[in-house]
């Protein structure tokens, strides 16, 4: 595989030494490939292409313009599998950074073995949720088929007749297929919840949830009441575990 990583830090000192000690690591673990990129700013990264390539951001929080956190969460919101690194002096962001689903935080300075560790497991991470996110469904519509890769739908919906499949990078989806044909794709897999009697959300989409799901596109769906402790549940062990697989 290979690997993306972006290196976002304004601290000229601090970005080289993290790139080098990046590549360094690299190049004593040959099982995979290493493209990385620097940046000095948020707004300069997410003017480069590559924001949509990267696989991995190791993030600086306090720099001039928007912070690591802020872009922390623009890109959390765009994909739900990135690895976001924070790499800063402040010792009191960890409660900020955490709901964003982060991979680390690094603390300056940190010594190179706890970085190491970092890397292991980030490539032990990589390899198999960019897998697992490449496997695809076939969704009809009126006269046509829409393939999508799992990692990329939102949700499922059913409105009457019709079945709405919110998904990234496209409007919405109105499928001909039965929700109960959908759901039968999609449930297998243990990122989505059926939350509601025809409601199906990936759970790497979820904002929050309390007495409703609140979805990264927006949408703010309901939650069977009679089930909702239950439903918490699922959500939190799945989070959690997500933090761990990471």
């Amino acid at each position: 595989m290979d690997i993306r990583i972006a290196v976002i830090d304004d601290d000229t000192a601090d970005r080289d030494r993290l790139a080098e000690q990046i590549q360094t690591y690299f190049g004593q673990n040959s099982r995979h490939d290493l493209t990385i990129y620097t940046f000095s700013s948020s707004e300069e990264f997410m003017a480069h292409h590559v924001h949509k390539a990267v696989h991995a951001v190791f993030l600086d929080i306090y720099m001039e313009g928007m912070t690591g956190v802020e872009l922390g969460k623009w890109l959390r919101s765009d994909n739900p599998i990135l690895a976001i690194v924070f790499v800063t002096s402040a010792p009191d962001m960890y409660a900020e950074t955490a709901p964003l689903g982060m991979f680390d935080y690094l603390q300056k300075p940190y010594k190179t073995d706890r970085l190491y560790t970092t890397l292991d497991r980030m490539l032990d991470y990589l390899p198999m949720v960019y897998t697992r996110a490449e496997k695809t469904v076939c969704i009809k519509v009126p006269h046509n088929s829409v393939n999508l890769r799992l990692s990329d739908i939102i949700c499922a919906l059913s409105n009457n007749h019709i079945t709405e499949v919110y998904a990234k990078e496209h409007d919405k989806i109105e499928s001909n297929m039965k929700y109960n044909q959908i759901a039968a794709l999609l449930k297998d897999d243990e990122r989505f919840l059926e939350c509601n009697r025809g409601i199906l959300v990936n759970m790497e989409y979820i904002v929050s949830m309390t007495d409703k799901v609140y979805m990264s596109n927006g949408l703010e769906l309901p939650i069977k009441i009679r089930e909702r402790t239950q439903l918490l549940g699922i959500f939190s062990e799945f989070s959690i575990h997500r933090m761990t697989e990471q």
